[in-house]
C-alpha cells in the first residue's frame, strides 16, 4: 500500500514537472522577443552622390520589431561594397532591437556622378641634374567617394636617374574603396640648366578633359620667365599637340617650348587624360 502511495506521489510530481516546463515553454514564446526585427525599403535601387553620408543611405528605409515596434532611428549603415558594375555598388544595413536581436538588409546604390580617383600635379615633374626626385611634394589623388587618397599612390614603374639629364617614363596607381584603380603614365623632365636659362608656368599640369572637347591649349599657359629679357610674351611659346587625339580616349602629352637668350630651351609637359 505504501508502495503503491509513493509510486502515485512520484507520477503526480512527474506530470506536474512536465506541465510546468510546457507552461515557461508557451510563456517564453509568446512573452520573450526572440523574433528578429523586419527591414521595408522603398527602392530596390537608391540613387545617389557619390559624396552621400550615412544619412542619405538610409533614406526609403524603414525597421519595424514585433515588440519595440519601428525602430527606424536604430538603423545603421554596415558596409558598402566595391562597385559591382561601372557606377552601382552594395550596400549592407544592420538594426538591433532591445532584446539585441539582430538583423541585416543588403540594397543596390547607384552613384550619379562617380568617376575613377584621378590625380592633380601642382608642379611640372622638372627636376635639375642632382636634385633628388620627388614626386608626393607635387603629386596628389582625389577620389568622389573617399576624397583625398595621396597616400596611397604607389609607383609602379619607373627608369629615373637624376644624374644624367633627359625625359624618363614613369607609372603611377591609385586605388579607393571601391576598388577601381586609376593608372597614369607621366614623364619626369631632369635639365642640366644654367642659372640663366628660361622658365615656362603653366596654369595646370595635368588636366582631364572630355572626348571632343575644343581646347585652346594657349590657354594653360601662365607666364613666360627670362633672366636675360624682359616682357616676355607667351605668344613666344611654341606649342606642340601633334601628339594629342581629342577624339580617342587615352593619356597624351602637350610640349610647351621656349627658347631663352643664353639659348638654352626650357620645355614643360601638360599631361592630358581624355575620357
Amino acid at each position: 500500500m505504501l508502495l503503491k502511495i509513493i509510486r502515485i506521489v512520484l507520477v503526480t510530481f512527474f506530470v506536474l514537472a512536465l506541465l510546468a516546463t510546457g507552461t515557461l515553454i508557451i510563456w517564453h514564446y509568446t512573452h520573450d522577443d526572440i523574433s528578429p526585427p523586419v527591414f521595408v525599403s522603398d527602392y530596390d535601387m537608391l540613387v545617389v552622390h557619390a559624396s552621400a553620408d550615412d544619412e542619405i543611405l538610409r533614406m526609403g528605409l524603414r525597421a519595424y520589431d514585433n515588440m519595440d515596434g519601428e525602430i527606424t532611428d536604430r538603423i545603421m549603415v554596415k558596409s558598402v561594397s566595391p562597385l559591382i558594375s561601372t557606377s552601382d555598388a552594395l550596400v549592407t544595413y544592420l538594426v538591433f532591437d532591445e532584446a539585441s536581436n539582430a538583423a541585416t538588409f543588403t540594397r543596390t546604390i547607384r552613384y550619379l556622378d562617380y568617376h575613377m580617383p584621378r590625380f592633380s600635379l601642382s608642379k611640372p615633374l622638372v627636376y635639375k641634374v642632382g636634385d633628388k626626385i620627388t614626386l608626393l611634394d607635387r603629386l596628389t589623388a582625389e577620389d568622389v567617394i573617399d576624397g583625398d587618397i595621396s597616400g596611397r599612390i604607389l609607383l609602379t614603374q619607373s627608369t629615373v636617374s637624376n644624374t644624367t639629364a633627359g625625359s624618363y617614363p614613369i607609372t603611377v596607381q591609385v586605388t579607393n574603396s571601391a576598388g577601381d584603380t586609376s593608372i597614369l603614365p607621366l614623364t619626369i623632365q631632369v635639365e642640366a640648366l644654367s642659372a640663366s636659362a628660361p622658365t615656362v608656368r603653366l596654369n595646370d599640369y595635368l588636366v582631364y578633359l572630355d572626348v571632343g572637347q575644343t581646347v585652346y591649349w594657349r590657354s594653360y599657359i601662365n607666364s613666360v620667365q627670362d633672366p636675360l629679357a624682359a616682357n616676355v610674351r607667351v605668344t613666344e611659346v611654341v606649342c606642340n599637340t601633334d601628339e594629342v587625339d581629342m577624339e580617342t580616349p587615352g593619356v597624351y602629352e602637350v610640349y610647351y617650348y621656349y627658347i631663352g637668350l643664353s639659348g638654352e630651351t626650357a620645355t614643360v609637359i601638360l599631361t592630358v587624360v581624355v575620357e
